[in-house]
């Protein structure tokens, strides 16, 4: 395969053409602002802090590295039908569609339209000289005109417009062709035997669904709301998900998204529906766990309970961020009690894992300092689309105190991120309560889900995707109308027709009901926060909760897994869709490799987290901190993947967690060490700063 205008890994690297980083062209949100450095010596939130404490089985554990590199975790969604996305082609489909030619239409195409009206509409067509064709229809109702201008959008496409328009109390219809920009270099027709909606699979590597869905809108030219998905996926990751849009045509499709780095788009196909949120039963995982120390035996006995008795269905901790100083659940607590000012100001609070060097941070210390939003947001010229950037500019363009007002300034789904974060930490706390009292079966007053609906936060109908407005009602139509779900408190003679897999317990919300063998826990909780059981509405509709229930234990499906030996620690371990499309060689055994790994597949359900299965798998910390020190293997300084702005990985050394004398294990030793460190920067930058000042002082006297 040529790999002229390739990257080594098959993508598009484009730098004469697109000299700018992608990520940083354009108005578009990016909320990943601290990608090239990672601050790992940072308070993070543990797992018990948000509520994540029980285990089922009470098998031997082992340990491994969860997530050592992107490249070592990948998703593919689970459509309705049980059909696993995977990128197979990147073709553009074949047309299908003949070309109507409308000159050989000789009878007027619809009883509405005079016959000598559509003799000029074609002479119109054929003929640059003539403008504008007219006629009146005050006495045709408005559905049939639609009817008629539907007939000519057959024909014509958009090479042809009719505008209506009022003169002396008379209705014109007015035929023109097309300027510059209004229809001019569109398709001129979508075929009848098409669906109006284009489904199409994206691949991409380290690449969140947001992001991806900017990307892809900016190099078509669209907006971001014109295209739907199914669901949210990650991105430290390689994913392969559905996207929908309303008549886009395929060959824009290909064509003007393959100059994206680290995406790739096909298996092009058409459909009379869009896809909405949820429209997947789950998600298929292939998983490298690396470094793993145990026999094989032990893994094998794992595996098998997992298969058999699941797992604690919690919410994984990048529900809630790592960040400990200001978890996400945090800004959401003050998002509920209408406590808009705490709640801007945490959004802006600098925190220890802030870059120091990066122009949001001295914005953040700016608006601490002086109070000043408009001051701060001049300190910004490259991450103004941050969600504290947004929240800085509305914050500077609004009255002093109207952050609500300044609140609406970010992206809708990042604002609910953090109420439903706080959801989220009630849900696992109490899920764990369930657990410890009643055990691993079910019991009188637990609830189940009577009427097969079965809603996750992020898709409540109560809480419409305003994102997604401009796209026109559909969307909004879509998810108003989804049934809400229907619980049952089960009897004692209920108790042998369900399972603990069939168990649920409700998200905190103004719309749901609480069983009564938990309701006085969910009560003493939410009071905890100041919050009571019925989570009133607010003034602000964005912030109430109507509530939804989700099942406490989630099924490992379809586990298969296989032990592979390897020297290097960055050694890729599983073949990409993208890689088997390439037709790379899959990963090999080494019999007397240096160092074990664990190949897992699964499919999950869409609301569960594959970190959660893991852990109830390996019986260890998934946190970021506990992982970092496990991937210190490989030498005394082991080379560290991480990710540079563009997606693509990059190496760097890092303190190895193990070495006598580490500063990770010396708690006294690493304070002292960041203050030496941070000391020495601020000191540094003032220096720098001196001199601009002496240099500009120097020019302003010459």
């Amino acid at each position: 395969m040529s790999s002229r205008g390739n990257n080594r890994k098959g993508f598009h690297s484009n730098k004469r053409r697109h000299p700018q980083n992608i990520h940083s062209r354009g108005k578009k949100f990016n909320p990943n602002i601290n990608n090239q450095k990672e601050f790992l010596l940072t308070k993070q939130l543990t797992e018990a802090e948000v509520g994540i404490t029980e285990y089922v089985s009470e098998h031997e554990g082992f340990s491994g590295v969860i997530k050592a590199r992107f490249s070592d975790f990948h998703v593919s969604e689970i459509d309705l039908n049980g059909e696993i996305a995977v990128l197979t082609n990147t073709d553009i489909p074949k047309e299908t569609r003949k070309k109507i030619d409308f000159n050989t239409i000789e009878q007027s195409p619809c009883e509405l339209l005079p016959q000598n009206v559509w003799d000029e509409i074609k002479e119109l067509m054929n003929n640059k000289s003539k403008e504008i064709v007219q006629f009146e229809v005050t006495d045709v109702s408005k559905e049939d005109r639609k009817q008629m201008y539907l007939k000519l959008r057959e024909i014509f496409g958009n090479k042809l417009i009719a505008d209506t328009s009022c003169e002396n109390e008379k209705k014109i219809i007015s035929f023109k062709r097309p300027t510059c920009g209004r229809g001019a270099d569109r398709t001129d027709q979508w075929p009848e035997n098409r669906g109006d909606y284009v489904h199409f699979l994206v691949y991409k590597e380290s690449i969140d669904t947001m992001n991806a869905c900017y990307q892809i809108a900016e190099a078509l030219r669209i907006k971001p709301s014109h295209f739907t998905y199914a669901g949210i996926k990650d991105k430290r990751a390689k994913t392969t998900q559905w996207f929908s849009a309303k008549r886009v045509e395929p060959w824009k499709l290909i064509i003007k998204t393959k100059y994206i780095r680290h995406m790739k788009i096909g298996n092009i196909t058409f459909k009379d529906t869009p896809l909405k949120l949820g429209d997947l039963s789950g998600n298929r995982f292939k998983i490298a766990i690396k470094n793993i120390v145990c026999e094989n035996s032990v893994i094998e006995k794992a595996v098998n309970l997992v298969k058999e008795h699941g797992f604690i269905n919690y919410y994984g901790l990048q529900r809630f961020g790592n960040d400990k100083e200001v978890p996400t659940y945090s800004i959401g607590l003050q998002l509920l009690q209408g406590n808009w000012k705490e709640a801007c100001d945490l959004i802006l609070k600098p925190k220890e894992s802030d870059d120091f060097e990066l122009d949001i941070s001295r914005a953040k210390k700016t608006f601490l300092d002086s109070g000043n939003a408009g001051e701060a947001y001049k300190c910004l010229y490259k991450n103004k689309n941050c969600v504290e950037a947004k929240l800085l500019e509305g914050l500077a363009k609004g009255q002093k105190n109207e952050y609500v007002n300044a609140l609406e300034s970010i992206p809708r789904n990042m604002r609910l991120l953090y109420i439903h974060a706080f959801q989220s930490l009630i849900w696992n706390t109490m899920v764990s309560k369930r657990i410890k009292k009643y055990g691993l079966k079910p019991v009188e007053n637990d609830f189940v889900i009577v009427n097969n609906v079965y809603i996750e936060p992020d898709m409540d109908p109560t809480e419409d995707n305003e994102e997604n407005s401009e796209n026109s009602d559909e969307n909004v139509k879509m998810t108003s109308e989804t049934p809400r779900p229907q619980v049952k408190s089960l009897t004692k003679t209920d108790l042998t027709n369900y399972t603990i897999f069939d168990i649920v317990l409700p998200l905190p919300g103004y719309d749901i009901q609480y069983p009564e063998n938990m309701k006085n826990d969910y009560r003493e909780e939410l009071e905890k926060y100041g919050l009571t059981l019925e989570m009133p509405q607010q003034s602000v509709k964005t912030y109430s909760l109507s509530g939804t229930y989700r099942k406490i234990f989630g099924q490992a499906k379809d586990l298969e897994w296989k032990i592979i030996k390897y020297n290097d620690p960055n050694d890729s371990l599983i073949l990409s869709d993208f890689d088997k499309l390439r037709k790379f060689e899959a990963p090999t055994d080494i019999p007397d490799g240096k160092y074990k790994a664990l190949i897992i597949e699964v499919s999950l359900d869409s609301s569960s987290y594959a970190t959660m299965a893991l852990r109830e798998l390996m019986k260890i910390d998934t946190s970021p901190s506990a992982q970092v020190k496990l991937n210190g293997y490989g030498s005394s300084k082991n080379k560290k993947i991480s990710l540079t702005n563009d997606g693509s990985e990059d190496k760097f050394e890092t303190i190895d967690a193990n070495t006598s004398g580490s500063l990770l294990n010396d708690e006294q030793k690493m304070e002292e060490f960041k203050k030496n460190i941070f000391a020495e920067i601020v000191c540094k930058r003032k220096v720098e700063e001196d001199d601009d000042v002496k240099k500009k002082l120097k020019t302003d006297d010459e």
